[in-house]
């Protein structure tokens, strides 16, 4: 059966919100240096905003997940999105620097509530099956799209009267649009069964410092002096596995005696689950296409010096060639093993961190440059995939939970990916510095070079994604096909439907 209109209305007030999440990435890429200038901030802390957000997004993931799973998606979700609304708003009017730094903080909580509670609700509102799959993609459209339209939102409005304040007002007036939405589409407890061996206080503060840490000291590495050597990263990451490795621990601990957990490490031992070499494609597939967005910028206007609006708009076809993957996947999912979807999906983004190593910046737009921003929407393709096959993998009781760890995957496949690429791009402009004294630190000329540099190392990124798909997940089958299992439990869940459409309490 289709998608009747309470699907689709339930589709878009899932996928809003969560595309708003990576909107206001997107934006602030853009509008920081705007933003630095009329809120006066310091050289030194204009990259706060951003790590900090970082850190509570990063940090509380798999908290919220788990949360979600006690308290109810529903809950989690429009909480979340009524908290990213409100701080919206607030950003919108912050009079310093010190309030926006503590608004984006407050703005990441937001989304790391709503995020893997979107994903749990998708798991537990759509039986395996082409709906399902259908709402999978739409969550995959919402992600790349997303940040490229905050992007582009930022180039139009950063520099005209309306200025970066404007950005802020849309983000919350949408999030207040969905949220209300929500609040009609969203039933009542939907899914039957809840976790309820309560809450894993232990591995919850262990998972929230550690991933938090890692998160920010990654993010501060990409701008401190001495990057990786720099004593606050070093510091940072070092603390970060130790408490890492205390929560792996600590969950196998709690896990063999039968207690609560925050994450279930028998997960990654299931027989054809496949999570381990899964989670590593989409680490590789989505550092790939985040580094490359985010250096595509850096080139845009550091080597061709173009202005913001400019920039902007040099990200439509990306935004366009990134709805193509995961519409693809919606439709194929049911019908052709998925290590082939993710290999081809793969083997297309390839091609741009090759053309980016090679680009002659001299070049029009269209001989070179269209070509990397479609191409790098290939790996799209991985987070409807991925997504699907992490939520059955997980029982019915932990679909936030499931929710909570592709999140994270991709969370630190970002921050991870941009301080790897920015230490590269970094060392190898400098070298090239220290060979053309005549050249400044600045110049296109330098900074090319490392550009060139990061352009392979997301390159090489994306073949170890591949080497991956073949090597461990050649025989993963098609993870999107109806089950009879899923059939009854999908008259069930109409049934469940309709009953939730009679009785007005349900919805409440």
């Amino acid at each position: 059966m289709g998608l009747s209109a309470r699907d689709i209305a339930f589709i878009i007030a899932l996928c809003g919100v969560t595309t708003l999440n990576v909107f206001l990435l997107g934006a602030v890429t853009v509008a920081l240096p705007t933003i630095g200038r009329d809120l006066n901030f310091q050289e030194g802390n204009l990259y706060w905003p951003v790590n900090v957000n970082s850190l509570s997004f990063g940090g509380l993931l798999l908290f919220c997940g788990r949360l979600g799973d006690i308290l109810g998606g529903r809950f989690m979700f429009l909480v979340g999105s009524l908290w990213f609304a409100i701080w919206s708003l607030a950003t919108a009017f912050v009079p310093s620097s010190n309030f926006f730094i503590v608004d984006m903080a407050l703005l990441g909580i937001g989304s790391a509530a709503n995020t893997p509670a979107a994903i749990g609700l998708c798991s537990s509102y759509f039986p395996p099956g082409a709906n399902r799959n259908m709402a999978f993609s739409a969550l995959g459209v919402g992600s790349p799209v997303g940040f490229i339209l905050g992007l582009v939102a930022s180039g139009l409005l950063t520099e005209s009267r309306a200025t970066w304040r404007s950005l802020f007002y849309i983000q919350a007036g949408l999030a207040v649009f969905f949220v209300c939405l929500a609040l009609v589409v969203l039933p009542k407890d939907h899914s039957n069964r809840r976790y309820d061996k309560g809450l894993d206080w232990g591995g919850a503060v262990l998972s929230t410092t550690g991933l938090g840490l890692l998160t920010f000291g990654l993010s501060d590495s990409t701008i401190a002096q001495k990057g990786w050597l720099a004593p606050q990263v070093l510091s940072l990451f070092l603390v970060s596995i130790v408490v890492l490795v205390a929560f792996v621990f600590f969950e196998h601990w709690r896990e063999s005696r039968h207690m609560s957990v925050l994450m279930p490490l028998s997960i990654w031992r299931q027989p054809g689950a496949k999570l381990g070499p899964l989670v590593g494609v989409v680490f590789f597939g989505w550092c790939v296409f985040d580094t490359l967005s985010y250096f595509f910028t850096l080139y845009f206007q550091q080597v061709q010096l173009l202005d913001p609006l400019q920039t902007s708009l040099r990200f439509i076809p990306m935004a366009i060639a990134g709805t193509l993957p995961s519409i693809a996947a919606g439709y194929y999912v049911s019908r052709v093993p998925a290590y082939i979807l993710m290999l081809s999906g793969l083997l297309v983004s390839l091609a741009s961190g090759v053309i980016f190593a090679l680009i002659n910046p001299d070049l029009s737009f269209w001989c070179m440059a269209f070509f990397m921003m479609i191409t790098v929407a290939g790996v799209a393709i991985v987070y409807p995939l991925g997504n699907q096959q992490i939520a059955v993998s997980l029982d019915e009781d932990s679909q936030s939970l499931a929710g909570g760890i592709f999140s994270v995957t991709t969370r630190l496949a970002t921050a991870i990916g941009l301080a790897v690429a920015s230490e590269i791009a970094d060392s190898v402009s400098k070298a090239y510095n220290n060979k053309h004294p005549d050249l400044g630190a600045q110049s296109p000329e330098v900074l090319m070079v490392g550009f060139r540099a990061a352009g392979w190392t997301c390159f090489a990124s994306t073949l170890l994604g591949i080497v991956i798909v073949i090597l461990g997940l050649r025989d993963l089958g098609i993870i999107g096909k109806k089950t009879r299992a899923s059939e009854g439990a999908a008259q069930s869940d109409e049934a469940s439907a309709k009953s939730d459409q009679r009785d007005p309490e349900s919805l409440k």
